[in-house]
């Protein structure tokens, strides 16, 4: 097993900056993060069931027709009895340590683990089986003087004296995630893997990095693309390194895969699923955004803000006519609050504007949409449309995941609630 000798410490964006007390220097007060390390065979030899817990730390979110499956970042995956909607109940936990996304295809339940990709049986929720496990996926291990393996970082928050002219006052000021050496020096972002950074901000649908399309798995890096091909071996087919910057979801549809970054939305051509080709650019507004095709019809929103993961003046959504996969038109754009994830069900497009609500838009023309509601009274960062009831919708917050009755004149009764 290969192994790469590397030492990491990692610091998260900007929090705030205080007042200039020396000229050229600043008191920067952020989050340090200290690397942690341990035994990787031990971690991946760990049974896959174990007893309900809270959920502490939310994750993605995955809809079934009688279970929910919410993601416990870092550590695993909890399993829902959802088949009395007014009365959800926890019963069983999956351990997948490391795990930040996910994603359900029938029975089966494909995971980031730390360096790996695992691929579960979950046609019986309470007993989940282990049917493949491709290793170092991401990265050859990275480990510490002693051979033990990075698994993850603890955090801290930190105020520092920093020049305004140093490298590391630089990162910090781009609203990035600066990561530093145990030498404190700056590491480049490519060389820490985006399995190890960030999280999945509590949402799903429309907001993912893993996923899956003709009997392959697709997993989106912050420049890169792995692909397993989900068969017997269930090893990686290819790596395209270097594709994108700053990508962020991906979504098939058709025999194409859309992918979002926080500059563009591109369009790649899936007819050779294990070695994918971009087909399309389509450059934008630095900003956060998911991407959701649907019919002749690809919707881009596009979510900015002072002093948040997506430093700008931009919120809109972006309606673009995809009739010509070859020349893709850019129909409208539609300003919006702060939009996060969306769902189109039926003639309706809902999208999530976090703390702002939720717009509600007429579709029945894919591309001329009409707003008809917004909600401001629903925090909602995801939607998600129940796979068999067309009357129970699913909105992630920040604090739950709400399940409301829609009724014909789209007013919501909560029907429950799973705190986290």
């Amino acid at each position: 097993m290969k192994k790469v000798h590397y030492f990491l410490m990692l610091s998260l964006p900007l929090f705030f900056i205080a007042c200039t007390e020396d000229i050229g220097t600043l008191n920067v007060t952020y989050y340090e993060a200290i690397a942690i390390y341990g035994d990787l065979d031990e971690v991946r030899s760990r049974p896959i069931n174990s007893t309900s817990q809270a959920i502490i730390n939310p994750g993605k979110i995955y809809i079934a027709e009688e279970i929910i499956l919410i993601g416990e970042e870092e550590k695993g995956i909890h399993v829902i009895d959802n088949s009395n909607s007014s009365s959800p109940e926890t019963v069983n936990f999956i351990n997948v340590p490391g795990n930040r996304e996910f994603f359900v295809k029938g029975n089966y339940l494909y995971a980031e683990s730390y360096y790996d990709v695992v691929k579960l049986d979950i046609s019986d929720p309470l007993n989940v089986t282990l049917e493949g496990r491709a290793e170092n996926v991401f990265t050859n291990e990275l480990t510490n003087a002693a051979g033990e393996t990075l698994l993850g970082f603890t955090y801290e928050q930190v105020t520092k004296e920093v020049n305004q002219n140093s490298n590391l006052y630089k990162e910090i000021s781009t609203g990035d995630w600066v990561y530093l050496d145990f030498a404190q020096n700056i590491i480049p972002r490519s060389a820490v893997p985006a399995s190890f950074a960030g999280n999945s901000n509590q949402s799903s649908g429309t907001i993912n990095r893993v996923t899956y399309s003709d009997g392959h798995v697709y997993i989106l890096g912050r420049s890169d693309l792995n692909i397993i091909r989900d068969d017997a071996a269930f090893e990686v087919v290819n790596h395209q390194a270097s594709i994108g910057v700053e990508m962020e979801t991906i979504f098939p549809y058709q025999n194409k895969l859309f992918i979002g970054s926080r500059s563009s939305m591109e369009i790649y051509d899936a007819s050779n699923p294990s070695n994918p080709s971009r087909q399309y650019y389509f450059n934008h507004a630095t900003s956060c955004d998911p991407v959701l095709p649907t019919g002749n019809a690809v919707y881009v929103s596009l979510r900015t803000g002072d002093f948040s993961e997506c430093p700008g003046n931009t919120n809109a959504l972006i309606v673009l006519d995809i009739e010509n996969l070859q020349n893709p038109n850019q129909v409208d754009e539609i300003e919006m609050r702060s939009p996060y994830g969306m769902a189109a069900i039926g003639n309706l497009l809902f999208v999530g504007e976090g703390a702002n609500g939720m717009t509600i838009f007429d579709a029945t023309n894919p591309l001329d949409l009409k707003e008809i509601k917004h909600d401001s009274n629903i925090e909602a960062y995801d939607i998600l449309e129940h796979p068999t009831r067309t009357d129970l919708i699913l909105i992630a917050g920040t604090t739950g995941l709400e399940q409301y009755i829609l009724d014909a004149s789209l007013n919501f009764q909560l029907e429950s609630r799973i705190n986290y």
